[in-house]
């Protein structure tokens, strides 16, 4: 097979993860699959520590202090999450899933999950490393051609 022969059929399958993506559950009014993935982080750091910084999200997700602050105060408004200042150094802020935070990682992260973990359980173990390291290596080459801008695109 040559080289360009595989483009195609490797944004085709990339294009099915995306639609697979779309076959999640529906969220609540307002929130988006990027609040979810914050509130896990926070709903899990919390039931290891007890306390969870804005910082610790923000470095747990590899996403800047800005973007997480965005994100957490977004999910503030919707009521999943509770903000406060640590009491020893007020610059500190922390953050909390609520009662209604821990009902949706319930819901969307880990019954979901479970359900998916049942149909998974049935693909090869070496097909799914693989899988894994294949998206990998594609986005890391993909993001290294979107950032070579030099060549025209």
């Amino acid at each position: 097979m040559a080289k360009d022969d595989m483009v195609i059929p490797i944004l085709e399958a990339l294009w099915l993860a995306k639609k697979a993506l779309e076959c999640m559950p529906e969220l609540p009014k307002d929130m988006k699959p990027s609040h979810i993935r914050v509130l896990d982080v926070i709903y899990k750091k919390y039931n290891q520590n007890g306390s969870v910084r804005v910082t610790d999200v923000s470095m747990a997700m590899q996403i800047t202090k800005p973007s997480i602050t965005k994100l957490i105060n977004e999910l503030v408004d919707i009521g999943t999450v509770k903000k406060t200042m640590a009491d020893d150094d007020k610059r500190i802020v922390l953050v909390e899933p609520t009662s209604f935070g821990k009902e949706c990682v319930q819901k969307y992260v880990l019954d979901y999950h479970a359900k998916l973990a049942d149909y998974f359980s049935e693909f090869d173990q070496g097909k799914y490393l693989s899988m894994i390291e294949t998206v990998e290596f594609i986005y890391q080459s993909m993001k290294e051609v979107s950032e070579k801008k030099s060549d025209g695109f």
